[in-house]
């Protein structure tokens, strides 16, 4: 799988992830400032966070998951991290925060072989443990949300003529699956490694996989999708390797 890649300022990408809790949160963003760090909070979407660089570090409270990306946010509603901070730093934050630590996303030079065909993206949405894990809220799939998906797609690019909807739909929750399911994978140092089945515009809602709501204690390898490209600024057509770094103090953390 390889190399890393470099960012667009010439330095290597990388994203340090933290979770916390909102006791915590007002506490560190309180040390952190006295640090010399710069505490930025997300507006509109999670994938702001992702503009870390420098001493600027990105959070993105409870609220933003329900903002823009309302119906994609229920995935982080109904997971473990409901209710908590996500805080995003392009250095590793001082040694002291390390409890809070979850994972650390990198550019990645992977490409699969091939992606699947529609009949396997169809059997990974079937599967049981997508149908019992995902979010009731997630495909409940509203006139606002196409309008956004048509926006999104036009601001980024993707939009091409007869585009639809429905035409990424099964991609969308695919990807997803394949994260629960881990049908599609690539093996890494003797591990198996899901990764996202389709281009960019197949994908929906990488959030849930950057930020470690889905699969919080594996390996995976993302592309981002249009929002966070518009929102986060991160790259198309790679794949970002997200690494799991929790420091084992962190489980007693999780509930």
């Amino acid at each position: 799988m390889g190399k890393s890649g470099k960012s667009g300022n010439g330095r290597e990408f990388v994203r340090y992830v933290y979770w916390m809790k909102k006791e915590d949160f007002g506490r560190i963003k309180d040390e952190l400032r006295r640090e010399g760090f710069r505490v930025s909070g997300a507006k509109w979407s999670p994938c702001e966070t992702l503009n870390a660089s420098g001493n600027k570090v990105f959070f993105a409270s409870p609220e933003v998951w329900s903002r823009s990306c309302v119906r994609q946010g229920s995935w982080y509603r109904q997971s473990k991290k409901s209710g908590k901070y996500l805080l995003v730093s392009e250095q590793k934050l001082p040694y002291k925060f390390n409890h809070f630590l979850e994972a650390e996303i990198r550019e990645s030079d992977f490409m699969p072989g091939r992606l699947p065909t529609g009949e396997e993206l169809q059997r990974l949405v079937n599967s049981e443990c997508y149908q019992r894990n995902k979010p009731d809220e997630w495909e409940a799939v509203s006139m606002k949300d196409r309008i956004s998906f048509k926006l999104i797609f036009t601001l980024t690019g993707f939009w091409a003529l007869g585009d639809t909807f429905e035409k990424h739909w099964l991609t969308h929750r695919a990807n997803h699956a394949n994260f629960l399911c881990k049908r599609f994978t690539t093996e890494i140092d003797g591990e198996e490694i899901p990764y996202s089945i389709s281009g960019n515009g197949g994908v929906c809602s990488a959030c849930a996989e950057f930020f470690n709501v889905i699969g919080e204690d594996s390996r995976k390898l993302v592309r981002a999708c249009p929002g966070s490209i518009l929102s986060g600024k991160v790259k198309r057509r790679i794949y970002y390797d997200v690494r799991p770094l929790r420091n084992k103090s962190h489980e007693a953390d999780k509930d």
